[in-house]
């Protein structure tokens, strides 16, 4: 089944931008992570509210999410990406995580591009609380069978459901800026423990807004395999991406 496109206005309104996420072994680019944000009429860029407030429901999640996917391919497309082999992570909300056609959006858009699956991961975000876990757990099981890899995005010690959510087949937990800037010796133990866990399942755990060489240095301690914030690179548009990925 086709899904319409949102409308015109709030179309026109969307911006990609990607944020890269480095391996900490090495320093090297692993993979972007897809940040749509709308714009004013005069190009100011404004937080995702817009596009958070169109995705409260199923049909409006999976419209949104079919504009923000059509337009990153587009760009991958026009700007090479393929060639480096750069993998891209676009954000699920809960609704569109549980729609019923999400899976055969995805390959849609997917085959459209003739990208590898490989290519295409996903994240869970947290704009809302997981209540239906079975739901949840049988719709990443299939993606992960179907070879996409999946991220719990936002993960702090107060995430509802935390525990039966960190038993799904997940293949990476992100943890949120505010745990990993806190210098609590709390918030600290929970990330060791954590990153320690994934390491266990053959996870990968990504630290979010990572800015000073301190913050990096404790996620290091703590045995993170990856970093997400300005320390290593801000939001870049996509031109800004090519030049990134073929430095002069």
């Amino acid at each position: 089944m086709h899904l319409a496109l949102p409308d015109t206005e709030l179309l026109s309104a969307v911006r990609i931008s990607y944020q890269p996420i480095v391996r900490l072994a090495d320093g090297g680019l692993d993979h972007v992570e897809v940040l749509a944000r709308s714009a004013d009429d005069d190009g100011t860029l404004r937080g995702p509210e817009r596009l958070l407030k169109a995705m409260r429901s199923g049909t409006g999640a999976m419209r949104v999410t079919e504009a923000i996917i059509t337009r990153t391919l587009a760009e991958y497309e026009r700007f090479s990406f393929a060639a480096h082999g750069l993998p891209v992570a676009f954000n699920l909300s809960l609704d569109a995580l549980l729609h019923p056609d999400l899976t055969e959006l995805i390959e849609r858009l997917r085959m459209a591009a003739g990208l590898r699956r490989e290519l295409i991961r996903f994240e869970l975000t947290e704009d809302q609380p997981v209540h239906d876990l079975a739901a949840a757990e049988a719709v990443v099981t299939r993606m992960r069978l179907a070879g996409y890899a999946l991220a719990l995005d936002d993960i702090t010690p107060g995430m509802p459901y935390l525990a039966a959510l960190l038993d799904m087949p997940f293949t990476t937990i992100k943890f949120d800026r505010s745990v990993v800037t806190s210098p609590g010796r709390m918030a600290q133990d929970f990330l060791r423990d954590l990153a320690a866990y994934a390491a266990r399942r053959g996870q990968h755990s990504i630290a979010e807004g990572i800015e000073t060489a301190h913050v990096d240095a404790r996620m290091r301690a703590s045995r993170m395999t990856h970093a997400q914030g300005y320390l290593y690179a801000r939001p870049l548009p996509a031109g800004a991406l090519h030049a990134y990925l073929n430095p002069a």
